[in-house]
């Protein structure tokens, strides 16, 4: 694979996890709120321990190293969405069927 095309590729998993955030906190409000009930325990699990080593000062990179030190913590946010997909799109799809869409 060329330098390029997976310099390319790592744009568009960048793209799609900006897309995805804001889609996985409305999910965890309508989960909080109680209004929304798709998610399973291995969804909980993961976000519970990413949510865990992201808060945690005990990294794999240091966060006050300047420059990488957040990219482990982006590293574990990306993984997260990459294995919470199905679960994001099962919420988005309800999300548009309650709202008409």
């Amino acid at each position: 694979m060329r330098v390029s095309t997976r310099f390319l590729e790592i744009l568009r998993m960048i793209s799609r996890l900006w897309a995805d955030l804001p889609l996985l906190v409305r999910l965890l409000t309508a989960w909080k709120r109680g209004s929304y009930r798709g998610l399973s325990i291995r969804t909980i699990v993961s976000l519970a321990g990413a949510l865990l080593y992201i808060v945690s000062p005990i990294d794999l990179l240091p966060d006050f190293i300047p420059g990488i030190g957040l990219l482990d913590d982006a590293a574990v946010v990306a993984v997260l969405l990459h294995s919470i997909a199905q679960d994001l799109a099962a919420f988005r799809v309800w999300e548009q069927g309650r709202n008409g869409i």
